[in-house]
């Protein structure tokens, strides 16, 4: 999947779906064109943040503006992801779309999303006010999005099974004290037993290409300028070749065909036989509802040079070709402030934008104890570095990981064997 984060929301807790109830009667499938000044159209794909934009937030912004959101009926990400562009093609998109965030530099290089600088400067927005990654969408080609949430990449383990097996549990806050990539990987031998139960799975979510290289002092994925790889730099092949080593010679995470069927993992970790798992902010109402036999929590990223997470960005765009920008934009703002933003933190699931707004995060059910850990999460973040080939690039270079992870190839050939052709097409891009 082209996403960075490999699973979704799985469900809302009860508060979420109280939140967000009026959601779905408020789209339907053809609701496209905008629909005069007091109507402002939306798609974006089904999940908890969507819901909120379309139903809670929609309402009270409805209420403060005296105009409407009439939104689409949200489908599959993955069938979102065919949708939005003959959307964006058509001649009267909607008003305010939800974007990939891994299609921002292809869609704003094309202009196919309005500039917002403008709107920037005549709202007065002051950026202190806000968490870091609210200015990623500033690009080359303009700010062409907005960051409205980040779902916060995380550890989620089972803190019944850490301590049956007497392995001291992990920090309940952003830091690195005795909690290293040693540390990690002590903690993991501890609790695998051998097949029956794992100690840690972090490469089923496709963040951790990210997050493992940066934390090893490398570049990340991309260079800063987006042309070339250097995820098959030193740094990134020894990052992921650590990762695959947990698999093919610690023995501590299930075999890469073990995580790959739908909800795999998941589905371990509600069994309780995984210890550990690489997962976004996203999934937590989901363990709420789901775990009935243990306490779990949340821990932050093990550190080693650096201790980044790489969230997965809640991005909305105003097409180009939209008809209501001006109250399409106000929607937005509104989505981004402090009013807004509680309604996303209220819910559990991702931390609104704003930090004021953020001060309202509180789980959707009996855990996490410290979901609070989210908030330092969110000024931890490194974003994958810009580029306009990103969907070239991962189609070329994943399949070359997969081989890594089965143990049919070293880190250093699988990426040095396909870094040319990656560059070739960030070249192009």
């Amino acid at each position: 999947m082209s996403r960075r984060a490999l699973l979704t929301t799985s469900g809302l807790s009860a508060a979420a779906l109280a939140l967000s109830s009026c959601a779905k009667g408020n789209g339907s499938a053809g609701a496209a064109a905008g629909g005069g000044s007091n109507i402002v159209t939306s798609a974006s794909w089904e999940d908890g943040v969507g819901d909120l934009l379309k139903g809670a937030i929609a309402d009270a912004w409805s209420k403060k503006s005296g105009k409407k959101i009439q939104a689409q009926a949200s489908v599959s990400f993955d069938d979102y992801q065919t949708r939005f562009r003959t959307l964006l093609a058509g001649g009267a998109p909607p008003d305010v779309m939800r974007l990939n965030d891994d299609f921002l530099g292809e869609i704003s290089g094309k202009k196919l999303s309005k500039d917002l600088a403008p709107y920037f400067k005549k709202s007065g927005l002051n950026k202190d006010d806000f968490f870091p990654i609210f200015t990623w969408s500033d690009l080359p080609s303009g700010q062409r999005g907005l960051v409205v949430a980040q779902q916060v990449r995380v550890l989620y383990y089972n803190k019944t099974m850490f301590q049956k097996e007497n392995v001291p549990l992990p920090p309940t806050d952003w830091v690195a004290d005795h909690w290293t990539w040693d540390d990690f990987l002590s903690a993991a031998k501890s609790l695998t037993k051998g097949t029956s139960q794992y100690g840690a799975s972090i490469y089923q979510d496709t963040g951790y290409e990210e997050i493992w290289s940066r934390n090893n002092g490398g570049e990340g994925t991309y260079s800063p300028d987006g042309k070339k790889f250097t995820l098959a730099d030193p740094k990134g092949v020894e990052a992921i070749q650590w990762v695959a080593d947990l698999t093919n010679k610690y023995h501590v995470q299930p075999k890469w065909g073990d995580v790959t069927p739908d909800q795999a993992v998941e589905r371990m970790f509600v069994a309780g036989k995984l210890g550990m798992m690489l997962a976004t902010s996203s999934d937590i109402a989901y363990y709420n509802e789901n775990v009935k036999d243990f306490e779990w929590d949340l821990a932050p990223i093990p550190a080693k040079v650096n201790q980044y997470q790489q969230g997965s960005v809640v991005l909305y765009i105003i097409p180009e070709k939209g008809k209501n920008p001006d109250a399409a934009w106000d929607y937005l703002n509104f989505a981004i402030g402090p009013d807004g933003g509680r309604f996303i933190a209220e819910a559990g699931v991702s931390v609104p934008v704003n930090k004021k707004a953020a001060e309202s995060l509180k789980s959707p059910g009996k855990y996490p104890a410290h979901i609070d850990l989210l908030s330092s999460g969110a000024d931890h973040n490194k974003i994958v570095n810009y580029t306009t080939a990103g969907s070239a690039a991962v189609s070329l270079f994943r399949p070359q990981l997969q081989r890594v992870y089965t143990g049919d190839l070293t880190a250093a050939k699988a990426l040095g064997g396909i870094r040319a052709q990656v560059e070739q097409a960030l070249a192009a891009g």
